[in-house]
């Protein structure tokens, strides 16, 4: 029979953050785990900066949808990566509400969950974005016309420039436990 793990030992679950979290003698909770600081005037410019990107970005995946958009209305190879670019900016979006509203300081499992996926979360955009005007090319090229083609081309390169602004500011560098 194999002797319990320890508390470190143990691989961090989707809820294994409630391990941080003790009951005191009056029934109350407090959370016992690592907690990471950011000085505010630091955070408050990074977040200011992040959420200028990230109105931009979801403005550029918007704006093709409601612009009658050629590619975007039977074609399934400009269809799915623009879904793919939509979802992904509403992850990025829910990211950095988390590292936002998370506070100063921050938990571990929100920093986990947020400061440090955040770079990486840049690059699903990005990556819909360029799916999308390539399918919108392939689109003009195979005799596709209409409106709203270039618009779409335009918030694809607006989203792939914000997306590598925002992976290249680099908010875990601000925290410290």
């Amino acid at each position: 029979m194999t002797e319990p793990k320890g508390r470190d030992d143990h691989k961090r679950n989707r809820r294994g953050y409630l391990r941080d979290f003790e009951k005191r003698a009056d029934g109350s909770y407090s959370y016992t785990g690592q907690i990471w600081h950011a000085d505010q005037v630091l955070r408050r410019r990074m977040l200011r900066k992040l959420w200028i990107l990230q109105a931009v970005m979801l403005v550029s995946v918007l704006l093709p949808g409601f612009v009658t958009t050629a590619g975007l209305l039977n074609t399934y190879y400009v269809i799915l990566p623009y879904a793919f670019w939509f979802l992904s900016d509403i992850i990025l979006t829910y990211t950095l509400g988390a590292m936002t509203f998370g506070g100063n300081p921050l938990r571990n499992y929100i920093y986990e969950r947020s400061v440090t996926q955040y770079a990486l979360r840049t690059v699903l955009p990005l990556a819909g974005a360029a799916l999308t005007a390539a399918g919108q090319i392939i689109f003009l090229l195979r005799g596709g016309g209409g409106e709203g083609g270039i618009v779409c081309l335009l918030c694809c390169v607006v989203q792939i420039a914000m997306s590598v602004v925002a992976g290249r500011s680099r908010p875990a560098d601000i925290w410290t436990t």
